[in-house]
């Protein structure tokens, strides 16, 4: 039997005649390496695949215009009508298109399906590149009546007939004619997961130029632009260019009357212009995270073959006689090393295997983690490239072992070990490399886990955040206005709310809801505390000279306050009858108190009004209490703290409820939907969740992001601790007969321990002070490149060495007495 083959069949044998070997290698190499090989599959996929549905990427840029009131709160200022004036400003640098996907479900012979629907301009199918299979183009004339629907669509819903064309399906109760079939467009922008069955409704921009302008509300109908360039890559209109077309698009489209405060709230918002590549827009912060995830399983990988090439090296010092016997037999050095290499080649393909079946049921598990927020989700898995990887990836590492494992055999030193009658032959060897590689890991553990603890910590604080307020038992429950004169019907009447339509529909509504629901209480007739919804004024204050405030408008009831159990200051809450009659009052919050009355105690402000109307005659409100602080949004980095004013005057075409229920009891869409729908058949997309659905919602990312690192800082630390204690464990056996001898002649087992301490704290000290230096330096240089990173926290910083060094000395302290506590004699009888 030749030599090659020979090693190979030990080397499948080896994998079950020494675990202690072969499992360790297999297991940590194997999970560590599906660690890379899923980075691998998610960043192939996201960064090079072709985005279904948009051929055009290679012309395409986005163009962002967002007003940011905070730090972390950013809302596009982009709808149709203003794409359609940008368009015609700019139309010397392409072709500019907008898209905006939702969820919405439609109805087809009386059959719901849950679809996305997109809202876009006419010539979004040409900026794209997405193909028309069927019927009439998006730039069809007057296309208000008609809708256009996916291919995925079209063929589960009418089997792909052509007599779909001029079909009928219904959104919220209106009726469209199906006027065009498009391939499926993945690859859109959204917060939600984008379905293959898709509807578009489109908008004639010409058309939208004759509409109302509506220059002071921003709703972040649009997200971005897209622009098409006509040829090669162009530069887009700069910020000074952008806030030019911003200022004239407003002095074109306002009344006199209100452009001076218009201009005013617009100078006071801080604006950002950003351009991108389209891929680079869909994939947002996750291209961030792929760039760090990818760092830190390398580091792991790293980490583990530090840890593995430890152990091998461990083995085949044991094994130096029989290689020195090879050597003086005629063998090369490069032919033991070669037959090294596939005695180890077995259980390497074992670790790859490994890899890509732990790859692979992370990948299945990516939309339990990740939820709807990572774009291509279903796009990703196991591929070619992934395979390739794998295997080139252990290929690498067995070269390296099998030349780092043999390095302390020395031809000169070959009679010596054929000689040696075995005493000591491990003490002979050389241990610099294990305690380089020792150092090594020491310090890549060190800046793995800066990381990860600042990133950790910044995730818990914006997850468990106090919000000011207690959730309870609490639903919140919407509806959609689906007639678009009714809507604006409905939010016409803004002087006189409190007689109005809507304020009449809401309470009706809310009738409904404690008449269908035993035990249901209506807190107010709009959002709960907690919600995605945020309404944004701005007020300049008389009282603090003329100073610029942005605040958040909320909703007020008699029973808001005590329901979410909210702090009252100062005052009183409005009672019912005060709401019943109409009283111009408010609740404002901390931060409002401050802003508008920064020297006066909270008990002088009650009484006060607040000039939010300029109109000559108004009546102005007055500050009936003031209340604590509370966060409508939470899962943030830094908390949406503006100041807060509460009223029962919110006129605003969203309908909500919050719905208080007793312990135990729940709401359900089914039961609200047949009577709100036959009551109220304009309204549509009835939704209900629990605020606590609200909160998993809000913090799924921090959660996911908290999750990931705290799942690799255990992995760090555990393999910081076992490849210490390995080198320990291979150290005090390889001094077993210097140790036993010290025992025998009256060395107390304290004292060993001390010994075999005192060796490892250099590479203690050395290992974590360099990771220290490094830690600071690359993650203060990454900090300025990645803004997913938090700032640098050295309280944690200390906790984190602190948490190492004493990880360390356990992991030697406890292979060590084990050593130790054998009888010296046994031990000396085994040398």
């Amino acid at each position: 039997m030749s030599l090659v083959k020979k090693s190979l069949i030990g080397g499948v044998a080896r994998v079950f005649s020494l675990p202690k070997l072969s499992i360790p290698l297999i297991l940590t190499l194997g999970l560590t390496l599906g660690a890379v090989l899923s980075v691998v599959a998610i960043s192939s996929t996201l960064l090079y695949q072709p985005l279904q549905g948009v051929k055009n990427e290679a012309q395409l840029q986005t163009f962002e215009l967002n007003f940011k009131p905070s730090k972390v709160l950013s809302i596009s200022y982009w709808n149709m009508r203003r794409l359609a004036s940008f368009q015609e400003t700019f139309s010397d640098l392409g072709e500019w298109a907008g898209i905006s996907p939702s969820e919405q479900e439609i109805t087809v012979d009386n059959v719901t399906y849950p679809t996305t629907l997109y809202n876009a301009s006419d010539n979004i199918l040409d900026v794209l590149g997405t193909n028309l299979i069927l019927g009439e183009n998006t730039t069809k004339a007057a296309p208000e009546k008609y809708v256009w629907i996916s291919e995925s669509l079209w063929q589960y819903v009418f089997s792909g007939a052509k007599s779909a064309l001029g079909k009928q399906l219904e959104v919220n109760s209106q009726s469209y004619i199906i006027a065009g079939i498009v391939e499926d467009v993945m690859s859109v922008t959204s917060n939600d997961l984008i379905l293959p069955q898709q509807i578009w409704f489109i908008t004639n921009l010409k058309a939208t130029l004759s509409e109302p302008a509506d220059v002071g509300q921003i709703r972040n109908d649009l997200g971005y632009l897209v622009n098409k360039s006509v040829s090669g890559a162009i530069t887009l209109p700069s910020q000074t260019q952008t806030e030019q077309w911003l200022l004239d698009y407003v002095k074109n489209n306002i009344n006199s009357d209100n452009l001076e405060e218009t201009l005013n709230f617009m100078d006071s918002m801080n604006k950002v212009v950003r351009t991108a590549p389209y891929r680079s827009n869909l994939l947002g912060d996750t291209e961030d995270l792929i760039v760090a995830l990818f760092f830190a399983v390398c580091g792991l990988l790293f980490m583990a073959t530090l840890n593995l090439l430890n152990l091998f090296i461990a083995h085949y010092q044991s094994r130096t006689k029989e290689f020195a016997i090879q050597i003086s037999l005629g063998a090369s050095l490069f032919k033991v090393r070669a037959l090294v290499f596939l005695e180890n080649l077995p259980s390497f393909l074992l670790a790859a295997i490994v890899g890509l079946l732990v790859a692979g049921w992370a990948i299945k598990s990516l939309p339990l983690i990740a939820g709807d927020s990572m774009p291509m989700i279903d796009d990703i898995g196991i591929n070619m490239l992934t395979v390739l990887m794998s295997l080139l990836i252990i290929i690498i590492l067995n070269i390296l072992f099998s030349a780092l494992s043999l390095v302390d055999i020395n031809k000169h030193a070959i009679a010596d070990n054929l000689n040696s009658s075995g005493k000591g032959i491990q003490a002979q060897s050389n241990q610099w490399l294990s305690k380089v590689l020792m150092v090594s890991q020491l310090s890549i553990a060190s800046v793995l886990l800066t990381a990860s603890i600042m990133v950790a910590l910044q995730s818990y604080q914006s997850v468990y955040r106090d919000v000011g307020y207690k959730l309870g038992n609490s639903y919140s429950v919407e509806l959609s206005i689906s007639d678009e004169e009714w809507r604006e019907q409905l939010t016409a009447d803004t002087d006189n709310y409190h007689n109005s339509e809507m304020n009449r529909l809401l309470t009706d509504i809310a009738a409904v809801i404690e008449n269908k629901v035993a035990n249901s209480e209506v807190i107010v007739n709009s959002s709960a505390p907690l919600s995605n919804e945020i309404r944004l004024s701005g007020y300049r204050s008389e009282e603090n000279g003329g100073k610029r405030i942005t605040y958040q408008m909320k909703p007020l009831s008699a029973q808001y306050f005590s329901a979410y159990e909210i702090p009252l200051l100062a005052g009183a809450n409005l009672t019912q009858a005060q709401i019943d009659n109409d009283e111009s009052r408010i609740i404002i919050d901390e931060n409002m108190a401050k802003a508008l009355f920064p020297d006066l105690a909270y008990q002088e402000i009650i009484g006060k009004t607040v000039a939010l109307n300029r109109e000559e005659g108004a009546v102005q409100p007055i500050i009936n209490g003031i209340s604590g602080n509370t966060i409508s949004r939470t899962g943030i980095t830094e908390a949406l703290s503006f100041p807060a004013i509460y009223s029962h005057r919110i006129n605003s075409a969203l309908i909500n409820f919050a719905v208080m229920m007793p312990a135990g009891q729940t709401v359900t869409t089914a039961m609200l939907e047949d009577e709100l729908m036959r009551q109220f058949p304009r309204l549509g997309n009835l939704s209900v969740r629990s605020l606590e659905e609200v909160w998993d919602e809000q913090t799924l990312e921090q959660r996911l992001s908290m999750s990931i690192v705290v799942i690799m800082t255990l992995l760090t630390l555990f393999l910081a601790a076992i490849g210490v204690a390995g080198l320990t464990q291979m150290t005090t056996n390889q001094r077993k007969y210097e140790l036993a001898v010290r025992m025998a002649t009256g060395a107390k087992q304290m004292k060993l321990i001390g010994f075999i301490l005192k060796d490892a704290l250099w590479m203690l000290v050395i290992g974590l002070g360099l990771g220290f230096v490094i830690s600071v330096f690359v993650y203060q240089t990454l900090e300025q490149q990645l803004e997913i990173l938090p700032s640098f926290n050295w309280l944690a910083m200390s906790g984190l060495d602190i948490s190492l060094i004493v990880i360390v000395i356990l992991s030697v302290i406890t292979p060590a007495w084990r050593v130790i506590s054998t009888d010296p004699m046994q031990a000396l009888r085994e040398e």
